[in-house]
This record gives C-alpha cells, structure tokens and sequence, in this order.
C-alpha cells in the first residue's frame, strides 16, 4: 500500500486487505479450527417427506467402533425455543426444535446425530441406525399444496395492497397485455458448506460457525440451551459465502453444541452438499401474474401484480416470506396498482433468505413484462421505463432521498452502443449466430439496520476497529479499514480491522446490503470522538473511543431509501442447437458513494453473474413421485462457471446520499442482482423472437419453441 498519508482512501481501488490471508490458506473457515480432543459428528436425515418414526434402534451404532454418542428424539432431552420470525435475532431455520419428536414433515428432516472419534466412524455408525417409518401423504408443488393462505404481512408490510382503481383503469388503457412468469426454487449453494465446531468449559460454550450473523446466532444458542448470553460466544473471522442461507440458528448448530455438552468435548459438524440442500432455506419458487394496462404513449396506467409462492408445512403466518411484490409497488409511477400474494404449505425445507429476496424474483419477472409492453406497443424499453419514471415512492409517498436513475440508463447506453440497436426480433446476426440485446431496471433498497464501532488509536499512529459484524466475502474487513484510515489520517497498512466475534460490539446481520452503511458511519462518529481526544493518550499509550449509527427500520418519516440501476445485456444463440452465451453485459448503478472501489466492483459483478445463472442455468427441481429436491448437489444443481461469463462493465454515479447516512454511501450487495436475469431474458427474445416465461432458459426450451414454430 502508499505510504502517503495524506490521500484520501475513501472510493480508492484497493487490494482486499484480507487477501493474501485467504489466497495462502492462513484465513481460518469454521471447519478449519483444530481444539484438542475434538470429535466428529454425522447428521442422518429422513428418506421420506411426510410421515413419523414407528421405531428407532440406535444399539448397533452405539456399538461401533469409535462412537461415543447417538441422539435421537427419544434422549435428546429438553431445548428452549428459538425466536421465530424473519430474520429476528436469535431465529432458527425451523419452527420446530431439532429431534423434537417423530414426525417427519420433509425429506433430509434430522432423525439423529453420532458423534465419534472419527469422521469415517461416525459416518459408518449413522449407516447402522435402524429407523422403521410410516409414510402418509405429501405436497412438493405450488398447485399441490397442502393448503394455501394469503398472509397480511412481512416484514412489516402489508402484502395484500391496493391504490387508485385497477379495474377501470385498465378497461380505459389503449393497450393491455397479461403475461405470466415462473421463477424456480432457487439455492444460494456458498462455497464453504456449513460447519461447526462446539466446545465448552467451565459452563460457558464457544462456537466456531459459518455465520453471517454471530451476535444472533449468540441469542438463539442461548436460547436453545435455556443460557444467559454472556456463556456463549460465536467466533466466525471468515466466511466462505453465505448469500441468506448463514443468518439463521440450523439445527445442525444446536445439535452439535448438545452433543458438545453431554461429551464434555469439542465435537465438529459440517454438513454435506445434499444436506445442505434439504436442510437450508432456498429461494421459493414463484408464479407472477403481471396485468398492464398503458396509453399509446407508454404511460402505465394500471398494474395488476397477483404472486403465488410457497412454503413449508409448519411455518407460521406471521412468519418469512418471499416478498416478491415490494419493487413493484414503487419503481414506477403507476397510479393505479394492485397486488396479492398467495402461499401454499409444501414437505420442504422453509425457505429462506437469498441474495436480494423478494426484489430478484419479482425483477426477473416485472422487467419482462416491460419488455413485452415496450414490444408491443413498439417504444424503445428504455424510452418505455423514462415515460414511466417514478419521482416519489408511491407506496408511502415520500421523495426518494437521492435517485439518479435517468443517469444510469445515459451511461450504460452510452458505454454499450445501445443506439445501433435493430429494434426487430431475430434482426441482428453474426455469421450464423443470432445476436440479441436487452435491458432491465434494478432497484434495491437502501437499509440501515445499526453497528456499533470501537476505534482505537495506539501512540506509535497504529488504530485498530472492531466490530461484531461478519465479512462474507463481501469486503468488509476493507471497507472499515478504508474508513478509519482516511477519517483519522492514516496509511491503510497502519489500521487493523476486528470482526466475526460475538464478543465484540453489537452490529447488525450482514444481509439486507447493510453492513458498509451501518458500520461506515459508526466508525466516521468514533473517529470524531478519537479526534477531540487525541491530546489525551491514556497511561498505556491509546485513545479509545466508540460510535453507534441509529438504524432505520420502517419509513422514514422524511424519505424513501431506494438504490437503482441500468443493465443492458447481449446475447449469442447458435440457433442449431440452441446454445445461448451472455458475451456482454454493461451495468451502470445509483446506490450513493462508494467507499472500497475494488470490492465494490467485485460485488457488483458477483450480482451480475447470480442473475446470469438464475437466467440461464439454476433449477432446484422437485421429484414429485419421491417428495425431494431432484439433484440435490452441485453436479446437478447447474451455475456459471468462469468459461460461462463475457465480458462485464459496471460503474456507477457515486453521488453521496447524506440524506440517508453521515458517510452517503447505501448497500451494493444485492443491487447487482436485481434484474440482471430479466436483461439477460429479454436479450433472448430479442435475438430469437422467441418469448421464455419459465425461468431458466434453456436450450430444450429454445429448440423445442423453434421446432413448434417450424411446424405450425
């Protein structure tokens, strides 16, 4: 790094500064902690998706060489309950307890734990438990529910809403179209499998985990396992992905520390690929009815926005939901609008959170509807969405603290040549090859859920800042280094960054696109504190000193907290065979100042990428005959590779948003995502003519609509 202390840091482009840790091996994952005496746990699950345990005969495992413990429901012993409730602190990823009894209401479902000296004995041992079950019937499919209902809420917004007159409006509208769109069930699949490692001492219980939230995963353990917060610590200094699927209590973590504390030692759980798939929340599938109706110069007049959605057997009403309506409601002016969610109760696993849910499954649709509007009434789709531009959120009718998505939509066409587009389906070609380009707005959210930060500044000019926060992947160990350095005059290399310990200050999960905006304005308060004391260096030879940001929760009172964003995509079809290939794609987002250029720019293309493989690739399929996920494994389960992505552009405004905290800067994390898979579809239509309503496209899909075409 410069030794030049005088430069500003803040939206430099510089190197990870927990980068060489991991590329050398010297970061430390959850599994990757070795404790003396440790042991080794196997999970085994149910083969059957709805049903109960006649009988369960762990003798001949309790028997095997090495094993040192089996629990089932029958020994488990008493746990206290879990917070339930969409991402609250503390939440477990099931409404039941684990091994609460014999009922079985999912395939993969944990019937018991062994734990023994080994990993290969306890995995041999879990093969000996012989459990007899009495299967009773199941529902794995949105029209297959067990039964559905309209939940009022989540979150803490209504997902039943209605303004102005839908109806009438669009009996009145010139042009109306009415399209419907399938999203599939869809998993966050991180890198690094979830892992724990439980240990006690003197009363008291640390955990290593893979978690995006530690001081949650402190209040759910605790709990669990009817302690005082205090006893628990939860140490997570690196985390190998996590994109949702980390923020909630697994029962493979309370199990593990239960089995620790009948051992009196270190016991060791990571879980397999497969079950990690049955067992971790996904992103549910979706089907969205969009009704528009539009005046001959493109305003939209009406929207009709009907969901359906699923979730698990058990979850409460009260409970997480997809909330796939929240961007249609506000990121155009449409005066009149209207939307109903619909749920039905399936034998899976309850979903969960995932990379921007709600707002990724409801861009991938609404953006192509626009698209088939734009069609339809021959506007160019980005002319379509200036027509349609929304000053004000019309949700709550508050002006948007800062929104300059005009600008976006300039620049990204501008840096993609949008202007030599052929407007006419299958009109643009290279050699035999089919080209197509497309767009789609994203908008996310801008969230503050508060962080409390601690700075401290050493005699020599060295700083360290902490904070309970997790980094993910997502940079934030740069993002608090960057800031304490520029705010207190240092050179990066002289600022240390703390986080991934409970034990540290309160933070917020790292999710919602939170954490920079959150944890950069507490530390820019500490660093002002640290300032008006710098002639007052203690005994030892520091200052210290802490800064809290508030966090907003809700409305505000003042503004509507949005972040947008301009994708443009092309695509290549060798229509032979059907082969699709994203070879470019120019992104251009609002979303405030950014702090880490670097990370920054790997975020965003890391959303971009997810939005390719939900486009083209990703479908977590139902055996319907069986009751469980078709390929449950990352064989099956298909995502972008290296050899799969073209070349992406992304940039963005970088005008600060002050109005919505002291640093300006709004989350990046999940922007990125949101309505690429709509830009990469609507390129597809443009190239072949052919219109996919079923997520993801695929070759079979393209083949089989060009040999109808060819037919008939």
């Amino acid at each position: 790094m410069s030794t030049n202390a005088a430069k500003s840091w803040i939206g430099q482009a510089v190197n990870r500064v927990d980068g060489r840790a991991k590329v050398t091996g010297q970061a430390q994952y959850a599994a990757d902690f070795h404790l003396p005496q440790m042991t080794h746990a196997v999970l085994l699950g149910s083969p059957i998706p709805s049903g109960k345990i006649v009988s369960i005969d762990a003798t001949a495992a309790e028997k095997s060489s090495g094993v040192l413990l089996v629990l089932t429901h029958k020994n488990r012993g008493p746990l206290g309950k879990l917070t339930q409730g969409g991402g609250a602190p503390g939440a477990g990823d099931d409404v039941r307890e684990a091994l609460e009894d014999a009922r079985i209401l999912r395939t993969g479902q944990y019937v018991a734990i062994v734990v023994a000296e080994s990993l290969p004995q306890a995995r041999y041992a879990a093969t000996l438990i012989d459990v007899e079950y009495e299967a009773d019937e199941f529902h794995v499919g949105l029209d297959d529910g067990a039964k559905t209902f309209f939940p009022k809420q989540t979150l803490g917004k209504d997902l039943q809403i209605s303004r102005g007159d839908v109806s009438r409006a669009l009996e009145e509208a010139d042009v109306t179209i009415d399209v419907t769109y399938q999203t599939p069930n869809e998993h966050p699949c991180a890198m690094e499998p979830h892992a724990t490692i439980a240990s006690w001492a003197n009363d008291a219980l640390t955990v290593y985990e893979s978690s995006q939230f530690v001081q949650g995963t402190q209040v759910g353990l605790a709990a669990a396992l009817q302690l005082k917060e205090n006893q628990v610590q939860v140490v997570a200094p690196f985390v190998g992905g996590m994109f949702g699927s980390k923020a909630m209590v697994g029962q493979h973590l309370v199990l593990t520390a239960l089995a620790s504390r009948r051992l009196s030692r270190p016991v060791k759980t990571v879980l397999s690929r497969t079950q990690i798939f049955a067992n971790v929340g996904h992103r549910t599938e979706t089907r969205q009815q969009f009704v528009l109706g539009a005046a001959r110069d493109g305003k939209i007049t009406a929207m009709g926005h009907k969901v359906k959605t699923h979730s698990s057997i058990n979850t409460l009403e009260t409970d997480f939901f997809e909330q796939v309506s929240f961007p249609s409601r506000l990121l155009y002016n449409i005066p009149n609008y209207e939307t109903t969610h619909e749920v039905a109760r399936v034998n899976l696993v309850r979903p969960s959170w995932m990379r921007a849910p709600g707002e990724f499954p409801c861009q991938a649709a609404q953006e192509c509807a626009l698209d088939e509007l734009a069609s339809t009434l021959k506007i160019d789709p980005i002319e379509l969405r200036r027509v349609n531009h929304a000053k004000i959120n019309l949700e709550n009718g508050l002006p948007f603290s800062s929104k300059h998505l005009l600008e976006c939509y300039d620049r990204a066409s501008e840096r993609f040549g949008w202007s030599k587009r052929n407007p006419e389906p299958r009109s643009m070609r290279e050699g035999d090859t089919l080209v197509g380009w497309g767009m789609a707005t994203a908008t996310y959210p801008g969230y503050l859920m508060g962080a409390t930060v601690r700075v401290r500044l050493e005699k020599d000019g060295k700083a360290t800042v902490s904070t309970g926060g997790s980094d993910a992947g997502t940079g934030l160990y740069t993002v608090m280094t960057l800031t304490a350095a520029d705010l207190l005059g240092l050179n990066p290399d002289r600022v240390t960054a703390v986080l991934g310990d409970s034990s540290l200050t309160q933070c917020a999960v790292a999710g919602g696109s939170n954490l920079t905006a959150s944890v950069s304005t507490a530390i820019a308060m500490a660093c002002d504190a640290i300032k008006k004391k710098m002639g007052d260096l203690d005994k030892n030879g520091f200052v210290e000193a802490e800064g809290k940001s508030e966090p907003i929760f809700g409305e505000n009172k003042d503004y509507a907290f949005q972040s947008f964003g301009a994708h443009l995509c092309e695509v290549r079809i060798d229509p032979l065979i059907g082969k699709i290939r994203v070879s470019r794609f120019v992104s251009v987002f609002d979303a405030g100042r950014i702090i880490s250029a670097k990370t920054a720019r790997s975020q965003l293309i890391g959303g971009i990428i997810f939005g390719i493989g939900a486009a083209l690739f990703e479908d977590l399929s139902v055996d319907a005959e069986h009751g469980k996920f078709a390929s449950p494994d990352m064989a099956g389960y298909l995502v972008p590779v290296h050899a799969d992505i073209g070349d992406i552009d992304v940039s963005w405004i970088g005008e600060p948003d002050y109005n919505f905290n002291r640093m300006g800067c709004r989350g990046i994390g999940e922007i990125g995502n949101t309505g690429s898979a709509a830009a990469v579809a609507n390129a597809v239509y443009h190239a072949t003519g052919i219109r996919i309503r079923e997520y993801p496209i695929t070759p079979e899909k393209i083949l089989m609509t060009e040999i109808l075409k060819s037919k008939f």
